[in-house]
Parts: C-alpha cells; structure tokens; sequence
C-alpha cells in the first residue's frame, strides 16, 4: 500500500473512533436542535485538509492580494486573477466556515454594486410607472396583461410571475419590464466619429474571423453553449422594427420567458387552460431559438416537459386541499385552479432553471464542476452589512446594452454546430453569398423565411417530427436524446480573436453596426466602470502580435477600441482554478457582475422564493443535492427526469453534460477518491426496447416464479453494500427459523412496542386524551431496537442507555436509505445518493458487527477484541445481541480469518438491514387500513387471535391488507434471456414493470378485488407482493412477530385516528408507464416510498364520566 493509502487508513481508523467517542458523549436529548459534527471530529477534518495538496491559499497568491490592498476603491489588474483567487479561497473553505461565509458576502456585494439598482440611464425614456405596468402603452399589443394581473391579484394569496415580467419591484412596476428599453450602464466620453471608425467588414476579415477551429482549454461542451442560447435569449430580444434598436421585447428577468412568452397572449397560447395547469406537449414560446442549434430547442423542451411534471405533482399532492383531480366542472372553478397550479408550477419551474444556471451553468464558468467541488457562488442568500443594514434583494433589474454586446459568444460554435448554421442559411436564404450579405438583405430574408407558424403546437426544430396524427403531440425521446449527447460529445471552440466561424460574418457584422448605433462606451471605459484597470497597449490587451498589430492598425490608439471587438479579440484566460469558460478577461469579470445581478434583483428568486408560494414539494425539488455525483448539478436530474431510458445511472454523459467526457475523465483522476471508476464513460447504448409491462396476476406471479429469466437489481446493490463479499443465507435463515429464537423474537417485539408506546406517548393538558405516533415514533423504531439490541449489536443512544452512540431515529434514517436503495430504487436522479449514502452506512454497520464476530471468534487477546469490549463495556447497556452472534458463530464453525468474517457479518447484514424498514412499511400500512372506524371488528378480532396465539389465523388479515395496499407498488426487472410478456416478445436486456396493485386487484383471480375479504387464501397473495422472503420478511419469523405487534397497538383503548390531516398518512399516488405508484411524502415535501408519521389518539383511564370525553374529543377524518 502507498504512504498516501496509509496515511488514509489511519486517519479512517481515527475518524471512527472519534465519531463514535463524540458521539457517545454527546447528550441524550438534543431539544430538537440541529447535531454539529464534534470539535473532535472537525479537528481530523482540518487536518486531512492540511495534508491534501490542495491549500486554499499559497505563496504564489500574495500578488494578487497585494494589488487589491494597494488599489482600494481603485481598477485592479485582473491579470493576477484576484477573483479567480478569491472564488478558490471560498470553494476550499466550504459552506461551513464563517470566514467564507463574510467573504462570500462581500464577494457578492461587490459583484452586485457592480452595476446600478435602478440604472442611471436609458437608451430611451422608459415606461412611465403610470398608467401601471401592463396596461396599453405606445407599442403593446394590448390590456389585456394588466386587467388579468389585477383581477387576479384582488383573490390570490400567492405571489406569481405577471406574464410581461411587470411588478417586479412595487414601487417601480415597469421596472424591466417586456418591451422597455435597454439600460444605459456606462456613458461614453471617448469622442469618436463614426466616420473614422474602421469598416465593420474590415474589422472582421482582420480580428474576428476564424482561422481555425481550436478545442476549449477547459473540456467545455457544446450543450453549455447551447444553455447559453437560452439565458442570452431569455434576458435578450431586441426590437428591430423600433428605431435605434432601443427595445427589449423581452423582460430583464431570468423568467423562463423562451418557454412561457413576454405577453398574456403569448402566454395563453403555450397553456392547455383544462385544470391541470399544464402546458401542450413539448411547446415553447420563443421562435428565434428554432433557428438555433437544435440543442437548444431540445433543453427548452426538457423544461416544457418539466413544467407538466411539476404541474402533476402540486395537483397530486395538494398541499392544501384545494385542489380537485379531476377538474371542477365549474369554468370558473376550473379557471382558478389552473392558474394557481400553472403560476406556482411556473415558480418552480423557474427556480430550477436558475438552479442550473448556478450550480452547472456558473459551476462550469468557475471551473467548479471540473475540479470537483460542490461548493457554489450564492448570490441569492439573504446577508447584513458590516452597518446591519439589510442587504438589497428583490429590486428589480433592467438589461443594458453593455452585456447585450457581451453575450455574444459567436467565437465558441463547435464544428458540428457551424456546419449545421451553414446548412441553415443554405436552406432559408438560397441565392445570397454569406461572405458577401449585407445586414438589410439579411434582416429582410430571416423576417420572410425565418416564420415557422402561428401554431405553436406544430413548430419543430433539427429536422424532428411530433407524434400524432394531427403533428401535435411528443417528440421522440431517442431523437432529443441524440441531440443532447451529440452536443456533450462535441468541443465548443476556444474564445479567442479570429475564432468567429465565416458563416456569422453578417451577425458580426449587425453586432459591430448595433455597437455603434448605441454609442456605446469604449472597452477601456466599461473596464474602468466594472473596476478593472485600463489598459495602456494594445499588447496588454493581447500579446498576440498578428491581433495586436491588427487592432493598432485599425484604431491607432487603445482608448479607441471599440466594447464589442475589445471583447471578442481580448486575450483569453488559461483554465487555473476560479476559471473553467476562459473567455477574454473583461469577460470572464463582467459576467459574473450580471450573474448576480440579474438574480439577486428577481424577487421571485429571492424574497418570494418560498415553499408557501412554491409548495413544500416544489421548493424542495428545486434544492441541488450535492451528493448526487454531479456536485450538485440539476441539469443532471433533468436528464434522468425526462429521459430515464437514455440516460443510465452513473453515466457521465448526465453528471457531466457541460463538460465534454473523456476531458471530465481525465480531471477525475486528480480528485481524491478513486471516483473516477464510480462513472461510465461511454456514450449511453439505446436502450434493446420499450419497457414492457405485465398487470395479470398470472403473469406478475411467473414473472417472480422465474428469476432465472427475470432479474432484478437486488442481489448487484447487495454486493456494492457488502463489498462484494460471498453472501450465504441459509445460516442466518435457519437460526431464525429455530423455535427458541422465534419465542425470543415474539416477546422482543412485544416488548420493544409496548415500551416504544409508553415512553412517546404525549398527554394532551387538561384531558385524559394522549397522543402518539405510531409510525415515524413506534412502528419505525421497532425494527431499529431488535436489530440494535438482540441481532447486530449497534449501541443505542436511549434513555436505558445514555452513553450508546446511534439515535434511533438516524438509524431508521439508515436502514431507510438502505432499503429504498436495495428495493425501492427506480429514480435514477437518485440512485448515487442513496447508493453512496447507504454505503456509508452499511460500512458503519458492518464494522461495528464485525468487531463483535471477531471477539467472539477470536478471544480477547487483540487489540481490536479489547476495544471492541471496552466499547461495548461504556456505551452497550440493554444490549443482548451477543447470545445471537454467538448462535450465528457457533454454527458457521466459529471461523475467525477476517475473509470469514467478512462474509459471516456481511450476510447477516444483507439478509436484516435491508428489509427492516419495508418490515415497517409492512406493518404501518397495514394499521393505517384497519385503523378506520369501520375495521373496529377486525382490529379487536386480530388483537384476540394474537392473544390466544393463533398467529396463522391472523395472517390472513394481514395479507388483504397488504394485497390492497403492497409495501412495493411495482419491481423494475431485466430480461436475461429472449422471452415474452402478455405475449408480446421480450428481447435480453429490455426492462419489464410488474404491477403488483394491478396484480393483487386482478377481477379473474379475486372477487370484488377492490373489497377487502379475509376468507381468501394468503398465499395467493404473498405470490404477488415481490418481497425478498428473507431476514425481518422471512416466513416463520414474520408469522410470529407481526401479530403481537398489531395486538400491543390495536388493544389500546379508545384508539381512532386523530382528526387532522396528521391522523393520515400523507400519501400521493401517479402512474409510470400506465403502472399506478404509491408513495409518500415527509414534512419537508420530499417523496420517500416510506410512510412517515400518523399520529393517533388513545385514553389511557377510564372513570364511566371521562367514556364520552375519550369517544368525543375529536371526530373521525372524512
């Protein structure tokens, strides 16, 4: 093993004993705050930190440091890379550290004060803020914005986003608003005849055209220029029917504008108005990005599809309860509730696309992504100044012509995009000469060609077609797919001079007259302005000196230079860490001056941002986990959202989508870890078919009948939990099955229940009316107890025994992870953090049983025997899992080599962890279907069948419940061979859904499937319920546990549900791939296929006056 594998060891082994000492110190009753990781344990960190390579300031920073010292409230050189410095500084100090929090907010203040809120100037007379924004003015379309914004303001309580982008800051509503002028940021004092200005022909024959493609220093992909396409043309529209240019027909906000349109016209065309608030299939807005690159086109129609997605979400969920499925019939109930779902859906939607913009799109600008941290700018976050004084957000913003010109990233065209643009203007301008077309024969053919129709739901792009008949359906996934990997795989070109691809030439062309239409400032005045230092030469500029001798000829002096070709022929920043884009370097320090600005000032990004106008659910969605394997990105869970079948878990193609491939893999292998093997590389294969779906009970029942042909992902994520170690079940299986530990279990889980519903029950004041939660507080924690104290051996954190180590509650968090890993796992968005996170776990579990089996097999006469005693001695009271591990040891023949060992610890594990908390699914929703008032006889029947031990008479009780309400709703298998499915072939490879609801409710095999019977054989039932027959589910063990669990609940007196929405599970149910799902959510919105609280209401004493207090304190849930 290397120095650096040692190091690491020991520093793991330290780790452990530290997080388990702290822990056991730690008090038992946190009061309901947030636990911190011990001082103990962040002292390791610091000095892992220390002894990476990866400092976050060195010797070679300090000239950097030393210039902004010395030019206070001066023009810094950015050519010593201050903020690229300073962005690295922050990122290595992370998210918990105070001083990169102080940093990050003077960071971004800078940034924001960059520019000014209100702008100073304009290139017109702005809209005046009466009559109010919306309403007819010179140049709109209409009313019809303003009357519906204020009609529908008089009866919501929800904030939205008016349609033309209006009311953005109250008290200066046409603030940026859709048709305003631009902004005016820096007015030119350079006196300048356009007279003496050098042709623009000339200009970019000699500075911008391209004489040669070269590859992006920093691995960039086209797709991130394709995302570009979108934020520049969300932020971008200039009027060219307007004189001057002066207009932006679109808002100044990042408000998804190319998919919802500037106008309620527009608006209302892209929305299906039926109730649901959704849009029409795959459609946007925006015309201009047709003739984009089709990347483009196909990223905005992923936020189409997302919209509906999050649309059908608010609506199943239903938060509040005010929403019907199906729609009202009433129009104007329908109405309503289409508004509501549609804006808040647009709120989300919203939210996540400023997500992608600042975790992928500025994650790969800061060459964040490529250096592996999850660490991100956040200008939206809420700060004081050093005077107290709240920090400005939500202010509104209004685009200037500056970064019009700036945004123009024509140099970066990738090969494979410039040949389709020539293509392009090939097929809509046939007869004109790109090289020789001036900007009125451009202008006049791209108005009369460049039309693809008033029928939004028939506009199609890169030679797609849509589904149906009538062309107005889907397009193809395997189409978009395709688009999208084409664009990950292929380079975007270098910034640089002479890098603008010859078919452009007319753009660059109508880019320079525009500049110069405007009045534009000079580049060495908007460099002064956003603080960077002028520059002296054109050989500071740029060192080149074909483009510098060329630009001196041009301009003869460098305060000539004109903003738009200072930008695009300024020299280019080399990837180093804080720079991943690489443009010219007035570039590089503007962008993020905007970047913040345009979201800090949006205050539906910032003060309205809330899960009260966004839904607990769609807040939630739109939070970036950064343990997902991308850092972060939410492009990634876009992918996997819209396009599972084309985008496999772990492939790099959807972590990475910014980045091209096989450069992101070579950046991986600097990062700690070995992550680089945790990705698949290659472009994805298509997928062998269509997923094939099987409802009949015959068929479900011969698909888990035959797992030699139909294979599921169980036994592959045990072996990544257990290190791929041997797993041997039957050892494990047949102790449980002894008589003697089936006694011990039974009593046990009695046991655990009655004292679990003892110690978390609560009395309600002035009543003899308690309170429990019997699922997240009972049910939950059962499992958690017997495997802690009777099986493996973990130490508890409980009052029994206040210096044990794990919370009962981050157990079960565990085992939940585990499980939903091992069995519930479909999402692909989510497969590698709950495999990381369940590895995690698994490997704190396993290590703690193992130490046990190795005092057990080998004595105390080691090292890790002794501590493992002295551990246990300090932190294991109520323990009694060592008479089970000796049971287990002694019947593997007590062997003691640590590959033994590991396979001995490793199948105990796969056989218990894993179905402990589907064994408290099982039993939750089993108590929530009987707890109905109308099962009251059922329950008393189950509690004295339990009683009398008649626990085969029970099973059937249990398994009606469960064939109405299956733990799984359905299981994703593969095909290992040719076969077929309801008949219809099934190639290898190619997935097969097997619904167990449809199974369980087939009307050939039950009566009245759809009406408990409690006469019907169980083991019909237990053919179709998919589980693993194995550790907390095996046969005997589950006959002998479950009912006297059921008995200690079901026997409490006066037991209902308690009357609000608490006393039901919070449950929502949608289909996939016509297969009907089941799942739940927790308190924070998130979908989990675990249920998660269910509170109920018992009396515990029983005077005859107190009966009626008891029955009537509350009524039960309609």
């Amino acid at each position: 093993m290397s120095l650096r594998g040692v190091s690491d060891t020991v520093f793991v082994g330290l780790q452990n004993a530290a997080r388990d000492w702290a822990a056991s110190s730690a008090p038992l009753d946190t009061h309901g705050a947030h636990s911190l990781p011990p001082l103990l344990l962040r002292g390791f960190d610091d000095i892992k930190s220390v002894v990476k390579d990866d400092s976050a300031f060195s010797i070679s920073d300090l000239p950097a440091y030393l210039d902004a010292a010395a030019n206070i409230g001066g023009t810094i050189d950015d050519r010593k890379l201050l903020l690229e410095k300073l962005i690295t500084l922050m990122a290595r100090l992370g998210t918990e550290s105070e001083f990169g929090s102080r940093l990050q907010q003077s960071v971004i203040g800078i940034l924001y004060k960059d520019l000014p809120h209100p702008p100073s100037g304009y290139l017109a007379l702005p809209s005046p803020s009466h009559p109010p924004a919306g309403a007819k003015q010179t140049g709109d379309a209409d009313t019809s914005d303003y009357t519906a914004d204020k009609n529908r303001e008089k009866s919501v309580n929800y904030a939205y986003r008016p349609a033309d982008g209006s009311n953005y800051n109250p008290l200066m509503p046409s603030l940026g608003k859709a048709g305003s002028p631009y902004a005016r940021s820096v007015p030119s004092q350079r006196c300048l005849s356009p007279a003496a200005l050098p042709p623009a022909d000339l200009v970019f024959d000699t500075l911008l055209k391209r004489d040669g493609f070269v590859e992006h220093p920093g691995g960039i992909s086209s797709l991130f220029f394709a995302f570009a396409d979108l934020v520049i043309h969300d932020a971008f529209n200039t009027d060219l029917t307007v004189k001057g240019w002066t207009k932006n027909k679109t808002s100044s906000y990042l408000d998804l504008s190319p998919l919802y349109g500037n106008s309620q016209e527009e608006v209302n065309k892209v929305r299906r108005n039926d109730g649901s608030g959704k849009l029409w299939d795959d459609v946007f807005a925006d015309p201009r990005l047709i003739y984009m690159p089709p990347a483009t086109c196909a990223l905005l129609v992923l936020l189409s599809r997302n919209h509906n997605y999050v649309a059908e979400k608010i609506l199943t969920i239903n938060e509040r309860g005010n929403f019907k499925n199906p729609p009202p019939s009433d129009l104007a109930a329908c109405a309503d509730q289409d508004e509501e779902i549609f804006q808040r859906a647009r709120l989300v939607n919203t939210g996540y696309f400023i997500q992608i913009i600042l975790r992928d799109y500025v994650g790969a600008i800061l060459g964040l992504v490529r250096d592996g941290s999850s660490w991100r700018l956040d200008p939206l976050m809420n700060t004081r100044d050093i005077d107290h004084e709240v920090s400005p957000r939500g202010e509104g913003n209004v685009v200037s012509i500056e970064f019009n010109l700036l945004y123009r990233w024509h140099a970066t065209a990738s090969q494979p995009d410039t040949e389709w643009t020539e293509k392009l203007f090939a097929n809509s301008m046939p007869g004109l000469d790109p090289k020789k077309m001036s900007i009125k024969d451009f202008v006049a053919n791209a108005r009369r060609t460049m039309n693809p129709g008033p029928d939004i739901q028939k506009w199609t792009f890169g030679g797609l077609k849509r589904d149906g008949s009538d062309g107005r359906g889907r397009f193809s996934d395997a189409e978009l797919a395709h688009i999208l990997q084409d664009a990950t795989a292929a380079s975007a070109s270098a910034f640089k001079a002479r890098g603008t691809p010859e078919i452009l030439r007319v753009v660059e062309l109508l880019s320079i007259e525009q500049g110069r239409a405007w009045g534009v400032c000079t580049l060495n005045e908007f460099r002064k302005f956003i603080g960077l230092k002028p520059y002296n030469s054109f050989r500071e500029w740029n060192e080149n000196e074909n483009h510098e001798d060329a630009a001196e000829a041009l301009y003869h002096d460098i305060d000539n230079l004109e903003l738009y070709v200072g930008l695009q022929a300024e020299e280019t920043k080399k990837p180093v860490s804080g720079a991943g884009l690489c443009p010219g370097y007035t570039i590089s320090r503007a962008i993020l001056a905007d970047a913040v600005s345009l979201t800090r000032g949006d205050r539906f990004l910032t003060v309205d941002y809330t899960p009260f106008n966004l839904t607990t659910w769609g807040y939630d969605d739109c939070q970036a986990n950064t343990s997902d394997g991308s850092y972060g990105g939410m492009l990634t869970k876009l992918l996997f959202r819209h396009l599972p079948d084309y985008y496999p878990t772990g492939s790099a193609y959807a972590h990475f989508p910014f980045l091209i491939p096989n450069k992101m893999r070579d950046f991986t292998k600097e990062h700690s870890g070995d992550i680089e093997r945790k990705y698949n590389w290659h472009r994805p294969h298509l997928p062998v078919g269509p997923t094939a779906v099987a409802k009949t009970y015959s068929e479900v029942q011969r698909l888990f009948k035959e797992p030699w042909v139909y294979a599921s992902n169980v036994a592959q994520r045990l072996d990544v939990l257990t290190g791929g170690v041997r797993l041997n079940f039957t050892p494990v299986e047949e102790i449980f099955a002894r008589d003697e530990q089936l006694k011990k279990a039974a009593q046990a889980f009695s046991s655990i229940t009655e004292g679990l519903i003892k110690q978390k029950t609560l009395k309600g004041v002035g009543t003899h009316v308690m309170y429990v939660d019997i699922v997240r507080d009972v049910i939950n924690l059962v499992p958690v107890h017997w495997l802690s104290n009777y099986i493996i051996g973990l130490s508890l954190k409980v009052v029994e025994n206040p210096r044990g180590v794990y919370r009962e509650h981050e157990l079960y968090s565990w085992f939940a992870n585990i499980a939903n890993y091992v069995y519930h796992n479909t999402d692909p968005s989510n497969d590698w953090f709950l495999r990381e996170q369940s590895k995690a776990a698994a490997d704190k579990i396993l290590h703690d049983l193992k130490s046990h089996l190795a005092r057990l097999t080998r004595g105390s006469a080691n090292l890790e025997s002794i501590s493992d005693s002295m551990f246990r001695w300090v932190s294991g009271k109520g323990n009694h899992s060592e008479s089970f591990l000796k049971v287990l040891v002694e019947a593997t023949g007590s062997q003691s080599g640590p590959s033994a060992l590991d396979g001995l610890g490793g199948s105990l594990f796969a056989s218990v962890v894993p179905t402990a908390a589907l064994f408290s699914q099982i039993i939750a929703q089993v108590v929530d279907f009987y707890l109905d008032e109308d099962k009251a006889v059922q329950r008393e029947k189950i509690v004295q069948l339990a009683e009398e031990h008649s626990n085969a008479q029970v099973m059937p009780f249990i398994f009606e419940a469960l064939r109405l309400d299956p733990p799984l709703s359905s299981i994703l298998l593969t095909a290992l061979s040719p076969t077929s499915v309801d008949g219809n072939p099934v190639a290898r490879g190619q997935h097969v859904l097997a619904s167990i609801i449809d199974a369980n409710t087939d009307s050939a095999v039950f009566d009245n499937p759809y009406e408990p019977s409690y006469t019907r054989p169980p083991a019909r039932v237990e053919d179709v319920l998919g589980l693993d027959r194995r550790g907390l589910l095996s046969d005997r063990l589950f006959e002998q546990v479950v009912p006297g669990i059921l008995a200690q609940i079901f026997k409490l007196k006066h037991l209902r549900r308690q009357s609000t929405q608490s006393g039901r599970l919070t449950r929502l149910e949608e289909k996939t791939q016509d297969v009907p799902g089941r799942f739940y959510c927790d308190l924070n919105g998130r979908v989990t296929p675990f249920p998660v609280s269910l509170v109920v209401q018992v009396c515990r004493v029983f005077p005859p006056h107190l009966v009626a207090e008891c029955s009537l304190t509350t009524k039960p849930h309609d």
